[in-house]
């Protein structure tokens, strides 16, 4: 979806772009505009030469990796469009604390790619700015208000993202509402059993029988349902990002544009089964 925004440019707004799209002006490669293209009325030569300039230092910070500025040059209700260039260089990421005012962070889960790590309060939990200091791009639900607030006061050297992609302002743009787990069912992105109907005081109450009992099985638990926290939201972002496609082709009046850009695949958590049993397992 990147190369077929224009939002980028100074001077294209919602309305400019949709009309590029209309008159068949519908990615980056399309310009410079060829004599017999049906222009708008507004792109004027001046106006397509600085186009063409604009498209070139994006081109150039895409191919150079510089996020810093493909990310300010999007405004940000429109970031999402950078989800499927960015994927692999996303880290998606989930945390549970102790309940307390301090939200102290006490199991923190991280996907990227096909691997999953796992950090508890007591074990590991240092060396999480270290593995997130790998990822340009973080992606959360609900973590710009909460997730990322809590790990920095408890990590004050934590490292700030190019992008913190919040799934959560992101699906209340597309007509959702409700929480994480509301939205998974709606959308047919079914946990197991045993996490299924879990929320956040469950994680609470867990890291408290594991805290003062020294229950393992809490610990599993806990560290079960934080996992699903995160490994939903990458079916989740993509689900997301294929639904605003479509709600761009249904108020562009460009679908016929809309239809041909890819989609991402939507990969169930399913598919991580057996490396989220050997991490509970090892625990």
């Amino acid at each position: 979806m990147l190369r077929h925004t224009f939002q980028m440019i100074p001077g294209i707004g919602p309305a400019r772009e949709r009309e590029l799209w209309v008159s068949g002006i519908t990615d980056w490669s399309k310009i410079p505009l060829p004599l017999l293209c049906q222009r708008p009325s507004w792109l004027s030569g001046a106006h397509e030469e600085r186009l063409a300039e604009a498209i070139r230092r994006l081109e150039n910070a895409l191919s150079e990796g510089a996020l810093n500025v493909l990310v300010r040059a999007l405004p940000a209700r429109e970031r999402w469009r950078l989800h499927r260039t960015l994927l692999n260089r996303t880290v998606f990421l989930d945390i549970e604390t102790d309940g307390t005012r301090d939200a102290v962070p006490t199991v923190v889960s991280l996907l990227h790619g096909n691997t999953i790590e796992l950090f508890a309060a007591g074990r590991n939990m240092d060396e999480l700015p270290d593995a997130l200091a790998k990822w340009p791009v973080w992606t959360s639900f609900g973590g710009v208000r909460c997730d990322e607030p809590w790990l920095r006061a408890a990590f004050p050297q934590l490292p700030r993202p190019e992008l913190h992609f919040d799934l959560c302002p992101f699906a209340r743009s597309l007509g959702f509402k409700g929480g994480l787990k509301a939205l998974e069912e709606r959308l047919g992105l079914i946990r197991p059993d045993a996490v299924r109907g879990m929320n956040g005081r469950d994680a609470v109450f867990l890291w408290a029988r594991w805290r003062d009992q020294g229950n393992r099985n809490a610990l599993k638990r806990l560290c079960e349902y934080n996992i699903y926290d995160t490994v939903q939201l990458r079916p989740l972002a993509a689900a997301l990002f294929n639904m605003a496609i479509d709600q761009i082709g249904r108020e562009s009046g460009a679908a016929d544009f809309t239809n041909s850009v890819p989609r991402l695949k939507v990969i169930r958590s399913e598919a991580l089964r057996s490396k989220i049993d050997q991490l509970l397992a090892a625990l």
